[in-house]
């Protein structure tokens, strides 16, 4: 991918992401793949990039973690074994099989795994397992480096010779110890070595008294180490199979050197392959420490950026040297809008904004995942050219302007129709005219050649050239007018303002100095500036309205869902009901007819006459027909429909819920039906006209229902309703309501004040536990308004 200038990576912060993600790598080879990772401009590779580090995104935060810790570099181990006869010492052998079982065990660890990685088990099915390697070196050599007694025959022969001489020794000097320690003649009773010989520490003046070999004697003189002669043979033995021992494992160990360099090639393989592994697993910590997602890569030339937020401010906020909160990013350039030009007030975050998008582009075209949401879509591009007007060089005599000259010139000679330039500031360095219409040219040219652009000005002629132009677009940084203070927002579609005369008020700059300088701008420029700035303040204004209009529906879906779900237990349990119900009386009828029965037999047994007993059962066949007849009332009949669309005003059936009411309104296809007095919304299409419902008859007298044995008169009810009403007016009336059930003696009351904000709610309660007539009150059951009513007990 051509990157251009080379101090890009740099500018926009891309060397500081692979640094940060080089300390979360373990290996050497890791740590170099990742100090070379840059953007590719294969689709097709970055694709697979991103695909491992999104694999082990998931691995990294959800399964165990890899087999393998830090390996040593074994690359220079490797290089020293490639020559004939040549020997590598225990440690660096114990390295390269620690590398050899990592390799093996990682293996494993992905063919176990395939379906949840398929791309890392892919990647891992390269590793070489080199179990007799392992195994081999492990029979030579312990876990601490020393080579094993049976690493060969002779070896083990030459130890327990060694073994044999050494305990002879031993015994020998003891004796000479106790015979010498009772004559006093030692300055110590435990011998020690000098020249790898074991000697006796004897006092200087009895040097005399004992027959030996003095190898050595103490900084005071009064000290001599000597070899007595009983054991100078043994120890001359000792010596010499110790010198043996040694040429033994020399021959070992370039045995086992010969053996790694047969496998010297797969073993550098491994160490490669195991790097890769752990820079892919560096790059997955890093983008899991940012909440990153991996984009969908697109094959339109369209940008969307969903959320999101600046790398570098993310890391500086998690290493706590920066406390605001990252503003996040939503940018999107449709297909054929291939430049955006951004405008806003000083600080204001459009530098921030252009390398947030740049810095995204190269980090998922580097096969990392992006601190953006999963709307987030990218295409890849094949060059990159960026240009933040701050190269000036001193030593190649550049001034700012002139090094924006230079890298305009480079970027024309290099560009590809498939490339993103951002440019910073534009039109600046040099006369204002001058400069923006140099870099409205060079815009002209760059578009027509293909690429995607996004500049940063404070230019007008760039906002009007990227109004009039078919293929730009404005944007603009939001600034709140209110604080007088930027947003760090991104609005597409608008030009901004710089808000320069605003925050000159602000910071106690002059009024006349600011006015007279809003005449020298110009009437038609103040007045295009004042257009803007009232376009963003209702801009602001309308995206208030629209949040909250978004949390008015959300409320609204959220009681429709409770409203729903109170229905269906309602349904629910009115069928219970009205079984239960039917049941019952079914039971009355049958006890009845048994009891009947019952007298009828006793009146037989009395001798009544037989126009007595036919009395007594038309009164019982009388009763049982009322009887039968409630319970037929409390039957679900059908409602008879009629072919004739419903007018409103009608009796009406919903088909879907066999719910029955009077429709009272229509627009189009979208009906209101009163149904047992609350407004149901449905389809027209579902409405069947219905027969009116027949009025009930009054019960004769000697029939009534009996609601409650209170003679509680029907003009005060068990419910009260407070919805609507102001605080001062519910708690007047909901005193007065609690008083007369204290004078009627209720029991059971009902307070209904809806769920809204909950401030009525609360005031409810805090009425009722101050009075002492309360037993205790609670919010409903859901079937019974759940917390938009209490019910309280007296």
């Amino acid at each position: 991918m051509i990157i251009y200038p080379d101090t890009t990576f740099q500018k926009l912060g891309f060397s500081a992401i692979r640094e940060a993600i080089m300390e979360l790598v373990r290996t050497e080879p890791g740590r170099e793949e990742t100090a070379i990772l840059q953007p590719v401009s294969n689709p097709k590779i970055v694709a697979h990039e991103l695909k491992l580090t999104g694999e082990m995104m998931e691995l990294t935060g959800h399964d165990s973690v890899l087999p393998f810790e830090d390996l040593h570099d074994i690359r220079s181990y490797l290089k020293r074994a490639r020559a004939e006869n040549s020997l590598l010492d225990p440690d660096p052998i114990l390295h390269i099989r620690q590398l050899a079982a990592a390799a093996r065990n990682l293996k494993q660890y992905f063919n176990s795994r395939s379906e949840s990685y398929p791309a890392l088990t892919t990647l891992a099915t390269g590793l070489i397992p080199l179990k007799q390697l392992e195994e081999e070196i492990g029979r030579v050599l312990s876990e601490n480096g020393q080579v094993r007694d049976n690493a060969s025959s002779e070896l083990h022969g030459i130890r327990k010779e060694l073994g044999r001489l050494r305990n002879s020794l031993r015994t020998t000097l003891t004796n000479i110890i106790r015979k010498a320690s009772k004559d006093k003649l030692l300055a110590e009773t435990e011998p020690t070595i000098r020249n790898g010989r074991m000697v006796l520490p004897v006092k200087a003046e009895h040097k005399r008294k004992l027959s030996g070999f003095i190898h050595d004697e103490s900084a005071t003189g009064q000290t001599v180490y000597l070899e007595p002669v009983e054991v100078l043979q043994i120890n001359n033995d000792i010596r010499q199979t110790e010198a043996s021992e040694l040429r033994e494992i020399e021959r070992i160990l370039r045995a086992l050197t010969s053996k790694i360099r047969e496998h010297r090639d797969s073993l550098y393989h491994n160490s490669t392959l195991i790097g890769r592994i752990d820079a892919i697993r560096g790059r997955a910590r890093f983008c899991n420490s940012l909440k990153a997602e991996i984009p969908e890569i697109t094959t339109s030339p369209r940008i969307r950026l969903d959320k999101a937020r600046n790398p570098i401010l993310l890391m500086k906020a998690r290493k706590g040297t920066m406390h605001d909160p990252v503003i996040p990013l939503d940018l999107e350039l449709a297909g054929h809008e291939k430049a955006l030009i951004i405008t806003g007030p000083n600080a204001g975050g459009k530098s921030v904004a252009m390398k947030t998008a740049g810095l995204c582009q190269m980090m998922m075209q580097s096969g990392l995942a992006i601190p953006a949401g999963d709307q987030t879509r990218l295409p890849v591009f094949d060059s990159l050219f960026i240009d933040l007007g701050d190269d000036q060089s001193v030593e190649d005599d550049l001034s700012t302007f002139s090094s924006r000259l230079l890298w305009m010139r480079e970027t024309l000679a290099r560009q590809t129709s498939n490339a993103l330039i951002l440019v910073d500031e534009a039109g600046t360095g040099t006369d204002p005219e001058e400069g923006v219409a140099l870099y409205q040219a060079f815009l002209e040219q760059v578009i027509d050649r293909g690429a995607r652009v996004i500049v940063t000005t404070h230019h007008g002629q760039l906002k009007v050239f990227a109004n009039d132009h078919p293929d730009c677009v404005n944007g603009a940084m939001e600034f709140d007018q209110t604080q007088l203070s930027p947003t760090y927002r991104f609005t597409k579609g608008i030009p901004g303002s710089s808000f320069a005369f605003e925050i000159g008020g602000r910071m106690g700059v002059p009024a006349g100095l600011l006015e007279r300088a809003r005449k020298l701008v110009g009437t038609s420029r103040s007045r295009l500036e004042s257009l803007i700035v009232e376009l963003q303040k209702k801009t602001q204004e309308m995206e208030a309205a629209e949040l909250e209009a978004v949390k008015l529906k959300a409320g609204l879906q959220r009681e429709i869902r409770e409203y729903e779900e109170q229905n269906r237990v309602l349904k629910s349990r009115k069928d219970d009901y009205r079984k239960k119900a039917l049941d019952e009386a079914r039971d009355i009828v049958l006890g009845a007819n048994r009891r009947i029965e019952e007298l009828v037999e006793m009146i037989r047994t009395e001798n009544a006459s037989k126009g007595s007993i036919k009395t007594a059962r038309d009164e019982v066949k009388k009763q049982s027909g009322v009887v039968e007849k409630a319970i037929d009332e409390l039957k679900v009949k059908p409602v008879r429909t009629y072919k004739a669309p419903p007018a409103v005003g009608d009796t009406v059936r919903i088909s879907d819920s066999n719910s029955t009411g009077e429709l009272i309104s229509r627009d189009g296809r979208r009906a209101t039906v009163l149904v047992n007095g609350l407004t149901v919304l449905t389809d027209y299409g579902k409405l069947l006209k219905a027969e009116p419902p027949k009025k009930k008859k009054e019960l004769k007298a000697g029939y009534s229902l009996i609601a409650s044995s209170d003679p509680t008169p029907s003009s005060f009810s068990a419910s009260l309703d407070l919805r609507g009403k102001r605080g001062d007016e519910a708690i007047k009336e909901l005193t007065w309501y609690m008083d007369e059930a204290v004078k009627r003696n209720l029991h059971n009351l009902e307070i209904i004040h809806g769920k809204g904000d909950g401030i009525l709610k609360k005031m409810v309660g805090e009425y009722l536990s101050n009075r002492k007539e309360v037993k205790n009150y609670e919010l409903a059951p859901w079937e019974r308004g759940g917390p938009g009513c209490t019910i309280v007990e007296m």
